[in-house]
């Protein structure tokens, strides 16, 4: 009898394990940080070259196999929070489609059919009123803004089969007499209450795995660029630089008493791992705890996957996206002059190499032959294609206002250059 007691004691406590860790398909989101949509584009690019960027890499996550469950955003989505224009305009320009409306948490999409739903938590330029100091401090007017652009100015959770995603904010920029290191701005940080919020959060889903979500990352030290290079753009004096002003070690512990998987972050735009002590790990260290990762600036064409499983939560390499394709492009342009640029469609091509004799003079173009001018948007689409007569220098492009690479193609080469169309 007390055999069999024991027997139908571990066949039930079996049962309850079976419950309370259910398996589940295997599932990838992707984890983009610092879009920097500009706000004031007469200051940071006559046409906004972040934006386009933008329009490119999402239109890729869409057609990533497989396709991801969704995206998460960690902050600087836009370069200035409260501004004139208001930033939901030049959101909607770049990011939401002009039918939607204020989106909520979770209402904005990558696809039309409404499948990949990208959730977006703010960063410190999301609270900036301005770019010119001292007013980039500033937060007059910011969660109202804030609620009408993105998502509502709050701490959410999202579940997913067994994940949960806490997604916080980690505050505006804390004053500069303040800093210890002015150059790696600390967020404000985490009040008591958002650290008892992210308990009770944790604790009533014990059972899932764990992912929370900030733009200032926890745990700080130098890795590496978008393209593998090191990371040098400014010195991490210790692993609290950059980091949270407010209740980083509550924090931190809260991570380690409740084994969260991961915590990503962006604010530096580098991609390195660290554990709890700040020591850098690999991206799937399975004997280091909570995994604080962070991913590059999505303007610079980085981004990761994270591939989420019963048993583990696995995070791929830093990759690229079309965004650094386009970034070469701009770095390579040569050979050929196009002016006006900006222009309203009406340019002319005043230059192009040829082999061997080094740049024409510009103010007339006496090509040895008729080039092929074609011209692609930042989507990889052609939007022009035309033999150009060797004595007509004057091009008429009827497009809508975006940055272009305009190609000319002879039997000597091909010369390229980016154009700006500004209506």
């Amino acid at each position: 009898m007390k055999n069999l007691f024991l027997f139908v004691k571990n066949l039930l406590f079996s049962a309850v394990l079976f419950v309370s860790y259910p398996s589940f398909a295997q599932f990838t989101f992707v984890h983009i940080s610092d879009i920097h949509v500009s706000s004031v584009t007469s200051l940071v690019n006559s046409c906004d070259l972040n934006g386009a960027m933008a329009k490119c890499y999402l239109k890729e996550f869409n057609n990533l196999s497989p396709k991801p469950a969704f995206v998460v955003a960690t902050g600087d989505i836009s370069n200035v929070g409260n501004s004139n224009p208001p930033m939901y305009s030049v959101l909607t320009r770049f990011l939401f489609p002009s039918s939607v409306n204020n989106p909520g948490i979770g209402a904005y999409h990558l696809d039309s059919l409404q499948t990949i739903p990208m959730y977006f938590t703010p960063g410190n330029h999301d609270y900036y009123t301005t770019l010119y100091p001292p007013g980039s401090l500033t937060q007059t007017n910011f969660l109202s803004n804030y609620a009408h652009s993105i998502a509502p100015d709050t701490d959410y959770a999202v579940i997913k089969d067994n994940l949960i995603i806490l997604l916080m904010r980690s505050g505006n920029d804390i004053a500069y007499w303040d800093e210890i290191d002015p150059l790696t701005p600390d967020g404000s940080g985490l009040t008591a209450e958002q650290c008892d919020w992210i308990r009770n959060e944790l604790v009533q889903n014990s059972s899932k795995r764990k992912i929370i979500v900030m733009h200032h990352p926890p745990e700080n030290l130098a890795g590496t660029n978008c393209d593998g290079s090191a990371y040098t753009a400014q010195t991490i004096l210790d692993p609290a630089a950059g980091s949270l002003a407010n209740n980083r070690s509550v924090f931190l512990n809260i991570c380690d008493s409740n084994q969260v998987d991961l915590v990503l972050a962006g604010h530096q735009h580098q991609n390195v791992v660290t554990d709890k002590t700040g020591k850098m790990i690999s991206e799937n260290c399975t004997t280091c705890g909570t995994r604080y990762v962070q991913t590059g600036a999505a303007f610079n064409g980085c981004y990761r996957t994270i591939s989420v499983s019963s048993s583990f939560v696995t995070v791929s390499p830093p990759m690229q996206s079309c965004a650094a394709t386009l970034i070469r492009e701009m770095e390579n342009t040569r050979d050929v002059s196009v002016y006006p640029n900006p222009s309203k469609g009406v340019f002319q091509v005043t230059g192009l190499l040829s082999q061997g004799s080094g740049m024409m003079s510009q103010g007339s173009v006496s090509w040895s032959e008729n080039p092929l001018l074609e011209i692609y948007n930042v989507l990889g689409e052609q939007v022009y294609s035309a033999m150009v007569n060797k004595d007509q220098e004057t091009i008429h492009l009827d497009v809508s206002s975006g940055i272009y690479f305009l190609y000319l193609k002879t039997t000597q080469g091909t010369a390229v250059q980016k154009l700006i169309i500004h209506k």
